[in-house]
């Protein structure tokens, strides 16, 4: 092994040798000058001559430059042969002095090892450069979604006892469940993730609406923040809606004011003609939300709301789209996911099997219509760009279509949440949109519409993301004031709707702060006179120009339905929220 190293070492200097040339070249050695003063000893191959002074110098005669040209070769040809090998030590040194013997080292093997730990040192220090470690992924996210069937719970006391000697007692009728308020405190911590049913962001126990109505309706106005001041807002807003519905059931976003029956003082506020079948769908939800059901009674709350739904199903294109012209219209998931929506929660009250047939058609083809990376964008053909507001109302859609048991595909629901996992952080901070329109945006109007998203996938309303990013939301309450600056100030109905709707479902401290400031700021904003009366003027930004009127009041006929409309997740889920929560 050793002489192997050996000759690899040699090999390797010899190549460094023929590389860098100035490495072998060896310094020549001039010839002695010779003392010729009087006296001095002779030199061997040097012949003693006299002493020649300027008196006694004598010059050669001048020759031909024939004979001069050969005269100065001999003279170099004698000159070279003399230094040709000069001598290397002195004459008058007895022995070569210490400094000029070359000494090899006591072990050659010495160098080649030396050569080896240099090498090897180098390569240390090199290949972490060349060859960087992988990056390590993060740790992969895990979610447990649970789909849980409802059942009605029926205790000892409820169940009839059969005696065979005397006949069955008839059953008495059955009464409206009311659900109270949780007195007991968990022993979750604030922060703590826990495991939730996706059935989470509906209605109260059973079906949606058992909270819509009655006295179940008055208790959950006391629980959750709601006055008679909310309820003329709702009552007032309803009314303007079935004032300004066109006979074939839908509302029209621009010519609405052909209703009003005083011309002088008629409603403006026109929105795009193009969303007709999302602004339906939205009104549609607002009278769903007040407990109206599509059914034949004779009161104009219940027509509008039958007339509304059939003409939803009626613009159904025969792939499941709900569109606004079914003929040469555009497919936008703006509008199918509010109008999938409208009808999922209307095959959840009513229980109709051709309003659930045509949900379910409307479910799958907003399945069909998710982007590759887990998103949704305005069209349904695959663009690579996944906008946030836009998924969030096709999760909301998804969530009603699981109340009415319309089951999603799992790889759906894992999609999206890839999707989020990459659009919002850990403290809630959401992205609006990564290409496109919006790449990058952020701010709190996007961040309130990633949390009820999440939430309606079932997330944790006390984990720490949920926790911090609804007190941040709440650090911004509604400003009427600062809409017309939108891109400063996100201040839209559309934000009070969702964040209202999100920080209802996590509670404590952030929902009571947002829910009186909702109050004092969006109730005077409602008109109290003339044919707008019970309506809001819309916003002055791009989202009142495309919604309108229409749009803008059914809108804040859901946010201040938020009170009795659904039960609280967190209360769902049976976590008190104790002092230090909030």
């Amino acid at each position: 092994m050793g002489r192997f190293l050996k000759r690899l070492f040699e090999k390797e200097l010899a190549w460094i040798r023929s590389r860098l040339p100035f490495v072998s070249r060896t310094k020549k050695t001039t010839a002695r000058a010779v003392d010729t003063t009087p006296g001095s000893p002779p030199v061997a191959g040097v012949p003693k001559t006299g002493v020649q002074t300027p008196a006694t110098r004598k010059f050669p005669a001048r020759l031909s430059d024939k004979s001069r040209r050969a005269t100065l070769k001999k003279s170099k040809s004698a000159a070279h042969k003399r230094l040709k090998k000069p001598p290397l030590i002195s004459p008058k040194r007895k022995a070569p002095l210490q400094r000029e013997i070359a000494r090899s080292p006591s072990d050659p093997f010495a160098s080649i090892v030396a050569a080896v730990i240099l090498h090897a040192s180098l390569l240390l220090v090199i290949y972490p450069l060349l060859f960087p470690p992988p990056e390590q992924l993060p740790p992969p996210k895990t979610f447990v979604i649970r789909w849980e069937t409802k059942k009605k719970q029926v205790t000892k006391e409820d169940k009839p006892i059969e005696n065979p000697e005397q006949p069955p007692a008839p059953l008495p009728e059955e009464q409206p469940v009311v659900e109270k308020p949780p007195d007991q405190e968990t022993a979750a911590d604030p922060g703590q993730d826990v495991i939730t049913d996706v059935a989470g962001v509906g209605a109260g126990e059973g079906a949606q609406g058992n909270g819509r109505q009655g006295e179940a309706r008055s208790q959950a106005l006391r629980h959750h923040g709601g006055n008679p001041n909310t309820e003329d807002a709702v009552r007032a807003g309803l009314l303007w809606l079935i004032r300004h519905q066109d006979r074939n059931g839908s509302w029209s976003p621009d010519r609405f004011d052909r209703h009003c029956e005083e011309a002088d003082s008629s409603c403006i506020g026109a929105g795009y003609p193009e969303h007709r079948a999302g602004i339906t769908a939205l009104a549609l939800l607002a009278l769903l939300g007040d407990g109206n059901l599509p059914d034949d009674k004779d009161d104009p709350y219940s027509i509008a709301c039958s007339r509304a739904l059939q003409w939803l199903l009626d613009h159904k294109d025969q792939d499941g789209c709900i569109r606004t012209d079914t003929a040469k219209g555009s497919r936008n998931l703006y509008d199918h996911g509010i109008a999938t929506f409208a009808l999922c929660e209307a095959a959840e009250l009513t229980a109709d099997p051709f309003i659930t047939e045509a949900a379910r058609s409307a479910i799958l083809f907003l399945e069909s219509s998710q982007q590759p990376g887990g998103g949704w964008d305005y069209t349904p053909s695959p663009s690579l760009r996944n906008d946030l507001s836009i998924t969030g109302w096709q999760v909301l859609a998804l969530h009603a279509g699981i109340e009415a048991g319309i089951l999603p595909e799992p790889d759906t629901i894992q999609s999206v949440e890839r999707y989020l996992d990459r659009a919002i952080d850990e403290t809630g901070h959401a992205v609006y949109s990564d290409r496109g329109r919006g790449r990058g945006r952020t701010g709190f109007g996007i961040d309130a519409v990633g949390l009820i998203t999440r939430l309606a996938l079932g997330h944790s309303p006390i984990s720490g993301e949920s926790l911090a990013c609804a007190q941040r939301i709440s650090e911004y309450p509604p400003r009427p004031e600062v809409r017309s600056q939108w891109d400063q100030h996100p201040q839209s109905m559309y934000y009070w709707y969702t964040a209202t709707l999100a920080l209802f479902h996590v509670g404590g401290s952030p929902w009571k702060k947002w829910n009186q400031q909702l109050q004092q700021q969006l109730l005077p904003l409602q008109i109290q006179q003339g044919e707008s009366i019970g309506s809001w003027d819309p916003d002055p930004n791009w989202i009142g120009a495309a919604g309108g009127r229409v749009a803008q009041t059914a809108l804040g006929v859901l946010t201040f339905e938020t009170y009795f409309r659904y039960t609280p997740l967190h209360q769902r889920l049976g976590i008190a929220r104790k002092p230090r929560d909030r």
